[in-house]
């Protein structure tokens, strides 16, 4: 969008005085907290359409730290965030403002800061947006810092979820140390410090990396049961095929670790039903007699709910089962039948909190949805596909039927 004639008189008397430090801190904190229209309407900006906003605004913010530094503010002091300890180009990157961050560095903002503390600590971990990442790598920031729990900024983000930053690393390898921040990434793991985001892991496990950059895979049985053992699964065939030190795949070890288990997790049985929708390989009736067996252990007697059940996962389970032919999908409604009355159990010890499902999509949807409502709308629309009730799975199934179930699918059956 094209630059906008802004009007600094309203804010002209606070602005000379930004020698003052708790002066101008004041002032950007109340411009940070204004609605957008009372701060647009503050700088004389009247007429703008809503996709306009976030421009406006980083026009708004690149003016005034242009006018403070101009006016002797120095740009490093750290009074922003929930302890003060930010600067104002950590708070800038944070919300996206890329022309204000610009500025910040043209002006000698110290790229690589860091506060030392336990979330993001660094200018890089502020970051989302992969373009201001790589303006401030090129103003010297460091992606080896670590923060208090020993993350770098790769870590940081894969382990939160932020997946645009995360992959800019995949994607920039042979400008970054990349080895250093697998190995990293595996410490974060094995220490149990920090709570992985099931999502990122097949770019742990797979890495997209070019041919000519040498790295290490990190994959080995260790890391496997770290993952396990904080209730996730690789989504990834690639990840789930991976071949351990002891030749057998992620997958089986997995599925060695689901038999074995003492107690039932509701993040792990959702985990492996959706892989188990990714092919053939990953739905043999050894599988299906593991959710079985599974389903019948009982929760801990300590649970920690997690609440980080996501959209894509029900998603992706209900678009993979619909491709299957009757014979196949009458298995799975059998499954999903059992899966859906026990998590009805555990909601009613638990309650709907630990069950709440995430959509990326529509992240300012406060009420949601839960693991049992999405269970049962893809049990709904499967039964529709092959002319059978709801309740499907819960009566007697004829005999002849319940053989071929057993068996998997038949020629006879297919048509």
């Amino acid at each position: 969008m094209s630059a906008v004639t802004l009007h600094f008189e309203n804010v002209q008397a606070r602005i000379v005085r930004a020698r003052e430090l708790s002066e101008t801190r004041d002032l950007l904190a109340e411009l940070l907290a204004m609605s957008d229209s009372r701060l647009l309407t503050l700088f004389g900006v009247t007429r703008y359409s809503p996709q306009d906003v976030h421009g406006l605004k980083d026009q708004v913010f690149t003016g005034v730290v242009a006018e403070l530094v101009r006016n002797g503010w120095n740009c490093d002091s750290a009074s922003f965030g929930l302890a003060r300890r930010d600067t104002f180009l950590m708070e800038m990157a944070r919300r996206g403002l890329s022309r204000t961050v610009t500025r910040l560095l043209e002006m000698g903002a110290d790229a690589d800061y860091n506060t030392q503390g336990y979330g993001d600590s660094t200018v890089l971990m502020s970051a989302r947006d992969p373009e201001i990442m790589k303006k401030l790598l090129y103003y010297g920031a460091n992606p080896m810092a670590v923060n208090a729990h020993r993350q770098t900024d790769f870590s940081y983000k894969l382990l939160k979820g932020f997946v645009a930053g995360a992959r800019f690393y995949l994607y920039n390898t042979e400008k970054i140390p990349f080895q250093k921040l697998l190995d990293n990434f595996r410490d974060c793991i094995l220490s149990r410090e920090s709570t992985p985001y099931s999502p990122m892991y097949p770019l742990c496990l797979v890495p997209v990396v070019p041919p000519m950059v040498p790295y290490q895979n990190i994959v080995d049985q260790a890391l496997v049961d770290a993952m396990f053992d904080e209730g996730f699964f690789p989504f990834s065939s690639g990840a789930l095929t991976f071949r351990l030190e002891n030749e057998i795949s992620v997958w089986q070890h997995l599925r060695f670790r689901m038999r074995n288990a003492r107690f039932v997790t509701p993040s792990l049985l959702l985990a492996y039903l959706a892989c188990m929708t990714k092919g053939e390989s990953f739905c043999t009736t050894t599988d299906f007699a593991c959710v079985d067996a599974y389903l019948e252990q009982p929760l801990p007697r300590e649970v920690h709910p997690r609440g980080v059940f996501s959209k894509s996962v029900f998603v992706y389970m209900l678009f993979s089962l619909a491709k299957l032919p009757a014979p196949q999908l009458l298995r799975w409604l059998l499954l999903l039948g059992k899966a859906i009355r026990r998590v009805a159990l555990w909601m009613d010890i638990l309650g709907e909190d630990a069950f709440r499902v995430v959509n990326s999509a529509a992240p300012l949807d406060r009420k949601g949805s839960h693991v049992l409502q999405e269970l049962t709308v893809i049990q709904s629309l499967l039964s529709l596909r092959v002319n059978v009730t709801d309740s499907f799975g819960e009566f007697v199934i004829p005999e002849e039927l319940t053989t071929l179930l057993a068996s998997g699918p038949t020629d006879s059956l297919a048509g």
